[in-house]
């Protein structure tokens, strides 16, 4: 982590009552970098000058999450959020046991049994059901505002602008088609927007094998108004369809969100694509164009 000297003298001085005996850059994402501190603490620094504002937001957010949901997410008791200079900015908050549900977990989970899958899926659909239930005057003062129609039409053309030059002509076609069908939908549009997530993913979803439950929840940093479903879609990118179709068993209302679940997580490869040539990081380009060339 090429700026982890910065952030232990930053530590050293705002939280000078913390010995930092060991840290271990744990994590470089694609908007924060973060240290574990004595194997304790997580602490999250904003990579880029428009990360500074979400962090501020994120706290905020937080603060009032984590009252309303029954999975443990991350509770801010460290923070220095007054400066606008990258570096000097951050939040901690005591570290959640457990392991990304990623593929290693993931297959060790499927493989104790269908009902196993079930009910960490009725764990999440929970999860769910509580976040989006928080009303979005909660945070006592407004934030990042949602247009539907707006957000994805001006996503679909910087993806023509920026990524086209990269995509073979066959991609190029299938996606103008992908966004073309959801656009040209109005009913796409007339949703209320409720608390989302907003990276809902393997990654963000920590699970602990001994109890067999989910542990925690983190990296609110896309959070906001949104679609419940970008949420779903997360779930169907890191499981699945066979694992929303349990969640859809408990909450059958959820199968009206299944066309623009689906439409969603056909454009994460893209956005992230998108996120690396905007933020000159190479590697997430790489990951996210790879399957368009």
């Amino acid at each position: 982590m090429e700026h982890k000297t910065l952030y232990m003298e930053t530590l050293r001085h705002y939280c000078h009552e913390l010995p930092l005996r060991e840290v271990e850059a744990i994590e470089s994402g694609q908007n924060n970098d973060v240290l574990l501190v004595n194997g304790e603490w997580i602490f999250r620094f904003p990579k880029y000058a428009e990360g500074i504002e979400r962090l501020r937001y994120e706290v905020r957010l937080l603060n009032t999450v984590k009252e309303r949901v029954s999975i443990p997410v991350p509770a801010p008791a460290k923070w220095h959020l007054q400066s606008d200079r990258l570096g000097s900015v951050f939040v901690g908050y005591p570290r959640i046991p457990g392991e990304p549900l990623l593929d290693g977990q993931w297959g060790k989970l499927e493989s104790a049994g269908v009902s196993l899958v079930r009910e960490i899926a009725r764990q999440l659909a929970a999860f769910l059901n509580e976040l989006h239930s928080v009303p979005a005057d909660a945070l006592g003062e407004s934030g990042p505002e949602y247009d539907g129609y707006r957000e994805w039409s001006d996503l679909f053309e910087r993806i023509r602008v920026k990524l086209y030059p990269h995509m073979n002509r066959e991609a190029q076609r299938w996606t103008e088609r992908h966004f073309a069908s959801f656009l040209g939908h109005g009913a796409n549009f007339r949703i209320t927007p409720v608390l989302v997530h907003g990276d809902f993913g393997g990654s963000n979803i920590l699970y602990d094998p001994e109890r067999r439950e989910i542990s925690g929840i983190l990296d609110f940093g896309s959070s906001g108004p949104g679609d419940p479903a970008v949420d779903y879609a997360g779930l169907l990118a890191s499981y699945g369809e066979p694992f929303l179709r349990h969640m859809i068993e408990l909450d059958p209302d959820m199968e009206g969100l299944l066309e623009r679940v689906k439409f969603y997580q056909g454009t994460f490869a893209l956005q992230e694509a998108l996120f690396g040539l905007e933020n000159d990081d190479p590697e997430a380009f790489r990951d996210g164009i790879d399957a368009y060339r």
